[in-house]
């Protein structure tokens, strides 16, 4: 078998990948902040003293990662069709419902990994409850768990691929599209590959940059997603 790799036709359709990229980015972004600000606020209450707050943290963390993302997908573009909302709302609904279980888990495992002491420390030099939380604990859970919140964010980026599913049309999506008119599988899936790979990577070294974080503990890793 002697094939014969075509890029031009890649090429051609340059501005389709173009644009795909950009909605994958905008994809991402978009799923990412509430992801994180839903995620740190059930991590919050799964690690509180409360156990009605880490009873509804756990019912919400167990309902959401162990449903698979495509079915989110699904249940909001078809299941709740009434709602009438865009395939890319739809798109960050899934992904944000979906990342933010695994989000919960990594901030009530670095919130339970700070030192009591400190919450005390802070307690016993004036601070309120919430006041401790934001400059005490917060800050040092964040740093341990840096790594694995890195991982998730490029495991976001990937999973946006599944986007494609209900018509959202990232970069997987129009990938499916040059492929179906040019039939340069090869050519057209190496080139969306290597656009995912530069993804991951360009985040992964932006975080890694960020200062405070570089060194960040190994036991970050403990519910890596």
């Amino acid at each position: 078998m002697h094939y014969q790799f075509d890029w031009s036709q890649v090429w051609q359709h340059r501005d389709l990948i173009f644009d795909g990229l950009l909605v994958t980015v905008a994809l991402s972004v978009a799923s990412l902040v509430p992801t994180l600000i839903i995620g740190m606020l059930i991590g919050t209450l799964g690690a509180s003293g409360s156990r009605a707050a880490r009873t509804a943290a756990g019912l919400y963390v167990e309902g959401m990662r162990n449903v698979p993302l495509l079915i989110h997908m699904y249940v909001w573009y078809m299941a709740l069709a009434f709602l009438r909302l865009p395939p890319f709302a739809c798109a960050v609904l899934g992904l944000t419902l979906y990342s933010s279980a695994y989000v919960a888990e990594l901030v009530r495992s670095g919130i339970g990994a700070v030192p009591r002491g400190q919450a005390r420390a802070a307690a016993a030099s004036g601070l309120r409850p919430w006041q401790a939380l934001l400059l005490v604990v917060y800050p040092q859970a964040l740093r341990i768990i840096a790594p694995s919140l890195a991982s998730l964010a490029s495991q976001l980026i990937k999973d946006s691929s599944l986007a494609s599913v209900i018509a959202v049309a990232e970069l997987s999506y129009q990938a499916g599209a040059i492929e179906g008119q040019t039939f340069r599988t090869f050519e057209v899936y190496i080139t969306i590959a290597v656009l995912y790979l530069a993804l991951v990577l360009l985040v992964s070294f932006a975080i890694d940059r960020i200062p405070g974080l570089r060194d960040a503990p190994s036991v970050g890793r403990i519910a890596d997603a």
